[in-house]
Formats: structure tokens, sequence, C-alpha cells
């Protein structure tokens, strides 16, 4: 089974899943792995889809465009964009920090891996309004963020609270045990 099959047999937005998908991704186009990352959901301001705090072992995705997304009901959309997201931060997991190379390697990576035009591709490519054009309230798009402005939503994610995604990371529970 090939990576894009596998993103589509994940249950909607099934973090565990996805970032399976994800790490199998960079894996195979890179030869970079990590492990013992966990992940939270956020309010966050809508122009930040997710952040890495560098040296830690959190990604913080923004859960207000999550819930946007999943109001879709459609699977591939709402798996395309919860990999675009996984996939960009685990980038900076893995040390890739400049925001307009991760950018890059985002889409190089989906389209290598999913296709050209699969919607996690255009996602990395133009943007969420590009899959999602009626939704006029996320108004994420990639680059759009000055580096001000992500360590202003970095600085400040503490203090909306956070969920923790229990089993986000299971392959590599054997580790902790």
């Amino acid at each position: 089974m090939n990576l894009s099959e596998k993103l589509r047999a994940c249950g909607d937005g099934d973090f565990s899943c996805i970032f399976g998908v994800v790490k199998a991704a960079v894996e195979k186009t890179m030869g970079e792995r990590r492990g013992g990352l966990l992940l939270g959901l956020s309010e966050l301001p809508s122009y930040v889809g997710a952040y890495h705090q560098v040296g830690s072992n959190f990604i913080v995705m923004n859960k207000g465009l999550l819930m946007d997304v999943l109001k879709t009901g459609d699977r591939k959309v709402i798996n395309a964009y919860v990999f675009h997201i996984l996939l960009h931060e685990y980038l900076h997991t893995l040390g890739h920090l400049d925001e307009k190379q991760t950018y890059m390697l985002s889409e190089a990576i989906s389209e290598q891996v999913l296709g050209a035009k699969h919607p996690a591709t255009l996602i990395a490519r133009y943007g969420i309004n590009h899959v999602i054009p009626e939704a006029g309230k996320l108004d994420f798009h990639p680059g759009m963020e000055s580096q001000e402005e992500e360590e202003d939503a970095e600085e400040e994610g503490g203090s909306w609270g956070m969920d923790i995604v229990q089993d986000f990371e299971v392959d590599d529970l054997d580790y902790l045990g």
C-alpha cells in the first residue's frame, strides 16, 4: 500500500495514523526520523496553523482551524489538512527551522508521496482556502505569518490552555516503558 492509500485509510483526523504516514513520508524522501513527540490542540490566532517550540517535544495545532476543517465532513480534505500541518511541524522538530525552506520541503514531500493534485499538496502550495474556498474565516495561508507573529503566538500559546492528544505517537510507545 502506498502512502496516499495509507492516508486515505486513516479515520477522519486520526492523528496517530496520519502522523505515521507523515513520518514514513519524511523517512522515505529525506531519510530523517525522530520519535518522542506529543501533540497538543490549543486556540491560536487564525494565521497560525500550528507551531513547534524549538528544543521541545511538542507540536501544538490550532484547535479552531482544525474544527473548521472538520466541519467539511470530507475525510480526504480533513486528513490532507492534518497531514500538511503535522508534516510542516515535524520538519521543524527535525531541525528545519527556516519557514520558507520548510514550506518548500512540505510541498515537495507531499507531491512526491501523495501526488501533485492531492489536497495536501495543494494546501502546501496554495493554502487551505484553495481546497476549502467556502471557509471564509480560514485566513491561514502558507508563508503569511511573519517570524515575529509566529514567535508571539508561541509565547502566548500556553496561556490559552491545551488539550493533549492521547496516543499520538503509538509506534514509539515501546521506548517509553
